[in-house]
């Protein structure tokens, strides 16, 4: 008949079942709020049933159950959303990038506050037409000088923000670089933990959340995509071109810029010669985009201007004549927009307003340099200066409402995507407590039976009485 001990063992395979199966709810709750955690299930299925033995016909029917045990603990996530997550995640981070450098930039340009270089070119003009009302007046020759020597310094102070700025990104893509070296390292130290564990036919669920983690990281930065092997290991790749291959991770390296230092490039370290690194999307992407294209552009234009004002306002203001008939001064020095300055030599006395030595009332220089506000000028493709600025502000604000709405826009839908994943894998505290419950209330019932098989042998053992009597 049917022995005790196969009750006993199967009472017993059910209680360690159910245990392992609270043991994985409690390991959900206890991670429900860690980022990239993927719940768990402990999947449980019945044992390979017994025969009835020929000695025991008629006694039973059928095979015996051998009870419950763990198949397997099975991890919910969906590759799908994951590759979808990363891909929008990456456009996102890069959109961000372009937003952040180009906001700081409108900041520095601060052309929608009272500092703006358009308000010191307008205060540059109205100071000549005011002079050309007024010639002699030194009061307003001086302020005319002031002014003069504050629109060098915008152009001054704007280059090398400008600059700083961009110096300051080009140190952010040194940090990127390592960033994306390290988390490349760490997913080939991954692959190799994740493959062996695979190997042995366990799953390595909670390495899976951790290269997961790393993986997103990775798309963000520089837009990496990732495929799964067979045997548990990923192959990550940006552009193309092999990032991590099972266990070895390929570096990013960077070097001077040629033609323009201290800029640098981000290359494959280990490609002879070094291949730049074509990056489909990401952050690093967009700050090399606006360091190499944007802020390259606002200085030109910068540079363009200023070098048109200088040759331009020289030219008429060296023909004309000072009230004490100096003449032949340039009103500026320098070429472009860093090296702008008011020519020392010039004071209010030498200040060119005529255009004939001993005419104190002569306004014809003065007159004809206010008048180059609205002159169209070659240099400045036929816009006058001002239209010319505002031209390179408004394509400026341009890019950033563009990388603004962009970054919003792809945020949301990153977002929502990852939503989802949350949906199918995140952790549900409530029902965990439902499966808890389920599980507690199985596991006491597998020991009540395991109660009753202890009873049943104290009764045969102890209240039998003794053999041979």
């Amino acid at each position: 008949m049917p022995g005790i001990s196969s009750g006993i063992h199967i009472a017993l395979q059910a209680i360690l079942a159910h245990a392992q199966t609270i043991e994985v709810i409690e390991h959900n709750v206890a991670n429900a709020n860690t980022p990239g955690y993927r719940r768990q299930s402990a999947i449980l299925e019945a044992t390979v049933p017994s025969p009835i033995l020929a000695a025991h016909k008629g006694m039973g029917a059928g095979m015996r159950g051998g009870g419950v045990r763990v198949a397997q603990i099975q991890r919910f996530n969906l590759e799908f959303f994951d590759g979808r997550y990363r891909s929008v995640s990456a456009s996102a981070k890069y959109w961000e990038a372009r937003r952040d450098i180009l906001l700081q930039i409108e900041a520095t340009l601060a052309e929608t506050s009272q500092d703006g270089l358009i308000n010191k070119l307008d205060q540059f003009w109205n100071g000549w037409q005011n002079l050309a009302g007024d010639p002699a007046n030194l009061s307003l020759r001086v302020s005319l000088l002031d002014d003069a020597r504050v629109l060098a310094e915008g152009f001054n102070r704007r280059w090398e923000q400008l600059q700083q700025i961009r110096l300051d990104q080009n140190q952010a893509v040194t940090s990127q670089v390592e960033q994306i070296n390290a988390y490349a390292d760490e997913v080939a130290r991954l692959n190799r933990e994740i493959a062996r564990v695979f190997s042995t036919g366990e799953r390595p669920n909670d390495l899976l959340d951790q290269r997961d983690r790393v993986l997103d990281k990775l798309a963000e930065m520089s837009g990496a995509v990732a495929h799964e092997q067979k045997n548990g290991e990923v192959l990550v790749s940006i552009g193309g071109h092999v990032l991590v291959m099972g266990v070895q991770a390929l570096h990013l390296t960077t070097r001077p810029k040629a033609g323009d230092t201290p800029m640098v490039e981000v290359v494959w370290e280990a490609d002879s010669p070094p291949q730049t690194v074509n990056l489909p999307s990401g952050s690093l992407k967009g700050i090399l985009e606006v360091r190499d294209q944007v802020i390259p552009q606002q200085i030109q234009g910068l540079n363009t201007l200023a070098g048109q004002l200088i040759q331009q306002i020289n030219a008429l203001h060296s023909g004309g004549y000072g009230l004490n008939g100096a003449t032949g001064l340039p009103l500026f020095t320098g070429s472009d927009a860093i090296t702008m300055k008011l020519n020392p030599a010039v004071d209010a006395e030498s200040l060119a307003a005529a255009d004939a030595a001993g005419q104190p009332g002569n306004n014809a220089v003065a007159m004809a340099i206010a008048a180059l506000r609205n002159q169209a000028i070659a240099g400045l493709g036929n816009a006058s200066p001002n239209e010319f600025y505002n031209g390179q502000i408004t394509s400026f604000g341009i890019l950033t409402n563009n990388a603004t709405q962009n970054s919003s826009t792809h945020g949301l839908v990153a977002k929502a995507l990852n939503d989802q994943r949350e949906a199918v894998g995140g952790v549900s505290l409530d029902e965990e407590a439902a499966n808890l419950a389920k599980a507690q209330r199985a596991y006491q019932a597998a020991a009540r039976v395991l109660t009753a098989y202890d009873e049943m042998l104290d009764r045969i053992i102890n209240g039998l009485g003794l053999v041979g009597r």
